[in-house]
């Protein structure tokens, strides 16, 4: 477990994000004195601690950079002052793109620091490329590198990262998700997440209209915003589909009654033109510990999660017949949706719950704290 002693500034690039609700999560399981900062991928704000705001720095700090007399950037600077005045032992840092802005910083005062990938930043084309002209500062000093699916954590080592260096530790699911359960009489679809690319609603969209040519009665309702929102409802509208609803983002609570009143969760994930892909998705995970049948594809993690015909129904990417026809299986049988849905919870309170999934955490930040698998021979751990 981790001593109360071990100080740790966990980094996020923004604060109460309704898409990183997991990050929150994560950060109320770890043990030690947690400093929170974020802003950005360089962070310039905390909860906890004086983070001096590089964007507007004060006028000596200014004039000591002209002279020379402060070599980095102000904004490594500024961070690496935080550091060393809250005696900092671990830094987490939440994306990759965020372990690539603070690395210089960690590196020259010896603290580990573990990198959490989480989707799109190992796998958009543009980003990845950081890592590979990068590598040989990040890859090779970087104490641990956490990832959420077994696809992320051969992609990074193409990248170069280091095997060793590598632990899976996909999202967990609170136990409020497990207090409820789906009772699959409604005629409801439900799709919940950002309106993004590589989630595709569109595709969601167009497998319901497949569907609905069959069974007229079911409706579908989308949870969610995103850049993409305007399009689908475009779509809706161009091609006369009835029975679509739009709501906006809901808290768990809202998600979950949502969820209850449903018969399937129905997600299209597919990798974006631009290569971002998903990590694990929180919200099939949702899904499935309410107990509700999830029709996904065979994307990122979720196959790690999902096995088809067991506790969900996978298709390709880009199958919309395929997704439309296993929507259809579900409304039509509705005897194998509640096994699926039954077996779906099964999974995640088995091995996907936040006890677990905070006891393995702490494990990771102990043996980092300690010096244990941590590539860099030499370190500072500050007293």
């Amino acid at each position: 477990m981790v001593s109360s002693k071990i100080n740790i500034c966990y980094i996020t690039t923004q604060i109460n994000a309704y898409s990183e609700t997991f990050l929150a999560r994560l950060k109320e399981g770890l043990e030690g004195e947690i400093f929170h900062c974020y802003g950005g991928s360089m962070p310039f704000r905390s909860l906890r601690g004086h983070l001096m705001n590089y964007n507007t720095p004060s006028v000596f700090d200014v004039i000591k950079k002209r002279l020379g007399l402060i070599t980095c950037s102000l904004a490594e600077y500024y961070l690496e002052n935080y550091l060393k005045i809250n005696k900092i032992h671990v830094v987490i840092a939440n994306y990759g793109t965020t372990g690539l802005a603070v690395i210089n910083v960690t590196q020259r005062l010896g603290i580990p620091l573990i990198v959490q990938f989480l989707g799109f930043d190992a796998s958009k084309f543009d980003v990845v490329k950081l890592y590979t002209s990068h590598s040989s500062n990040l890859f090779k000093s970087v104490a641990a590198i956490v990832v959420v699916s077994e696809e992320m954590k051969n992609d990074l080592i193409k990248l170069g990262a280091i095997p060793d260096t590598i632990t899976k530790l996909t999202c967990a699911v609170p136990e409020k998700f497990f207090d409820n359960s789906a009772n699959l009489l409604s005629n409801q679809i439900l799709a919940a997440g950002r309106f993004v690319e590589k989630k595709a609603p569109y595709l969601t969209l167009l497998a319901f209209q497949e569907a609905q040519k069959i069974d007229p009665t079911l409706h579908l309702k989308f949870v969610g915003n995103g850049e993409l929102i305007g399009v689908v409802k475009d779509l809706v509208k161009v091609l006369s589909i009835e029975n679509v609803i739009f709501a906006e983002p809901a808290t768990s609570d809202e998600l979950i009654m949502e969820m209850t009143k449903s018969f399937c969760f129905v997600q299209h994930s597919k990798q974006a033109e631009n290569g971002d892909k998903e990590g694990t998705p929180v919200a099939i995970m949702e899904a499935m510990a309410v107990g509700l049948p999830v029709v996904s594809t065979r994307h990122g993690g979720i196959p790690d999660v999902i096995i088809d015909r067991v506790n969900g129904l996978l298709v390709n990417e880009k199958d919309v017949i395929g997704m439309a026809n296993a929507i259809l299986e579900l409304a039509q049988n509705r005897k194998l949706a509640k096994q699926i849905g039954l077996n779906a919870k099964q999974t995640i309170i088995e091995f996907y719950n936040m006890q677990n999934y905070y006891k393995r955490w702490n494990q990771l930040i102990s043996r980092v704290a300690h010096g244990r698998n941590w590539p860099i021979i030499k370190r500072n751990l500050m007293t």
